[in-house]
Formats: C-alpha cells, sequence, structure tokens
C-alpha cells in the first residue's frame, strides 16, 4: 500500500536572492542561521582518505559529494556550530549519475536501502556519550520532490570519526514510492535523507562536507577520483533538480524544502561565494539490488553477500 501522507502543508516558499543575498521564508520569519547566511556555523579544513575497504557485492551506490585526491587524500569540511534539533537533509534520486567513478542505480532492480554512510570529524565513540548523537531517517519523496512518505528510523546513533555506516536492518524496501501503475523505470525513485542532531551539545557533531576551494588553493588536480573534472561553482536555483542536493533543513523536519546548501567556506568569503559556489554532505546511499539466480522459474529475491557466503558453508 503506497503511503498518502503529504508533508507539504509543513513547508515554507523561499526565495533566494542570488548567491550573496539572504534567505527568506514566505510569511514566517527566518530563523538567525538562514538569515545570516550560515554565520553561526563553523566551517574548518581536514583531509580525509576515501574507505576502499570491499563494498557489499550486490549494492548500487548514490553519492554527489567529490572526492578530489590531492594526492592521495582529499579536504572537505567540517561543519559544526549546531543546535539541538537541527535538521541536516539530502535528496537522493535512483537515476542519478554518482560521483567517484560509480555507475547508476537500475530503478528496474534496485528497491531496498541497506546502507546510509556518513563523514563526521570530531566524534570519539563511547568516550563522550550523547555528545555526536544523531538520528537519521529516510522519505520517499512525491513527483514534486517533496518527502511525502516516512520509511525508516534509524534511533539514536552515535557518530565516531570517519566514515560512519549506518545500518538499515533489514533493509528498507522502497515499495511506498513506486507511483501507482507504473513501472519504476518510468519514474525513478527519490529518496529525501534527513539528519537530526540529537546530542546534548548542539555544537558537533563536525558533519563532513566536500571542498573544492581549498583543494583548488591547494594546488590539487581538480578532477574527482574517477577523473571526471570536479564542476564549479555549484549553483542552486531554490528548486527541486538544482545542482545541489544537500543542506540544511532547519530546526524541524522539512522547515525548508528543498535544503538550503551550505557555502563553500566562510559564509563572509565574497569572491570564493561567488567563485566555488555550494558544498554537498559527503554522505553515500547503499541501494540493495535483486538478483536473478540462474536456474529456471526463480524467484527475484535480494542476495547479501552474508546469503552467498552461507550457500558454500
Amino acid at each position: 500500500m503506497l503511503c498518502k501522507l503529504d508533508c507539504r502543508s509543513l513547508l515554507g516558499a523561499l526565495i533566494l536572492t542570488a548567491l550573496l543575498g539572504s534567505y527568506a521564508r514566505a510569511s514566517n520569519p527566518v530563523p538567525h542561521k538562514a538569515g545570516e547566511y550560515f554565520s553561526s556555523f563553523k566551517a574548518e579544513p581536514y583531509m580525509m582518505i576515501e574507505d576502499f575497504a570491499e563494498e557489499p557485492i550486490y549494492d548500487c551506490t548514490l553519492q554527489y559529494y567529490y572526492y578530489i585526491p590531492c594526492p592521495t587524500y582529499s579536504w572537505f569540511w567540517a561543519y559544526s556550530g549546531w543546535e539541538p534539533g537541527d535538521v541536516l537533509g539530502m535528496v537522493f534520486t535512483l537515476t542519478d549519475e554518482p560521483t567517484g567513478a560509480r555507475c547508476p542505480c537500475d530503478p528496474a532492480i534496485c528497491h531496498h536501502i541497506e546502507y546510509i554512510r556518513v563523514l563526521e570529524f570530531a566524534g570519539y565513540g563511547t568516550s563522550y556519550p550523547g555528545l555526536f548523537t544523531v538520528e537519521m531517517d529516510f522519505y520517499c519523496c512525491d513527483q514534486s520532490g517533496y518527502p511525502s512518505c516516512h520509511l525508516w528510523n534509524s534511533g539514536g546513533v552515535e557518530l565516531h570519526m570517519g566514515w560512519n555506516y549506518i545500518q538499515a536492518v533489514p533493509p528498507v524496501p522502497l515499495d511506498p514510492c513506486k507511483p501507482e501503475d507504473h513501472p519504476w523505470e518510468w519514474n525513478p525513485a527519490s529518496i529525501a535523507v534527513t539528519m537530526t542532531m540529537t546530542g546534548t551539545e548542539g555544537e558537533y557533531p563536525a558533519v563532513g562536507f566536500d571542498n573544492v576551494s581549498t583543494s583548488y588553493h591547494a594546488g590539487c588536480v581538480m578532477h574527482d577520483i574517477g577523473c571526471l573534472p570536479a564542476v564549479f561553482p555549484r549553483t542552486w536555483a531554490g528548486g527541486m533538480g538544482a545542482s545541489v542536493h544537500s543542506g540544511y533543513v532547519g530546526s524541524y523536519p522539512f522547515q525548508y524544502w528543498p535544503p538550503l546548501p551550505l557555502p563553500d567556506g566562510s559564509p563572509f568569503d565574497q569572491v570564493n561565494r561567488l567563485r566555488f559556489g555550494f558544498v554537498e554532505a559527503a554522505w553515500r546511499l547503499y541501494v540493495l539490488c535483486t538478483v536473478v539466480p540462474n536456474v529456471p522459474d526463480a524467484d527475484t529475491q535480494p542476495i547479501t553477500w552474508s546469503a552467498i557466503k552461507s550457500i558454500y558453508r
């Protein structure tokens, strides 16, 4: 059965008055963070190496951030300065071509979310319990691009410094995202993923975003790890289908949608903002794809690496 929850009544209209302008929300005052162009947020540059460990065998992945080898590690921004209840968000679309030399997901066979991977720079695991706690949520988006059906909540997750793999057990089916009476290929699913800050300290976690400006000024060769050019500046037109997919959602879910993008570096650096645009959260979504065993009349089943190994025990 399809979810019928409509969240659009919670959403305010947004106007972005050019790249250097401030945000405004129709009929409601703008929070200080948006009104001051996120001036209360902090952005610190760090280098991090990609996790080249073995990926899940039957997953496709979606991501929009740049990993610019310089020469091996890449620059990222660590954004902090949050308040408890602040929400970040990103929209993933199954057929988008991801960065990082990855192939698009096949909407005909990739229908379960297995992991969301996020980058964090300040967490110390259980050394400071509750300090770096977040909750992740998955939603289906309707044809207008707005979250319309809640799929999953992670509960409290304690982030640690580095790449965090947050697993959905069991994998979350995307069946509620399928348009009625149409095959998946006709209208590929868009999935909204949000991160809500629920820790005792609002300033942390330090969430990883990609960093084009520092890479450029450091003399890095401006291409992604897949050797495609790093295209900048990223712009934001104030609507779905823009080149930025992630940003600040507000102090409650969907206060602003699509998310308000974060600038590449200091919010007061006028030159860099025009030259480099906005950043993408260093998040990767793993979508489990079905595999048809090579036997007559076999059912199509999601096959995980654990299931494959069990065959040979």
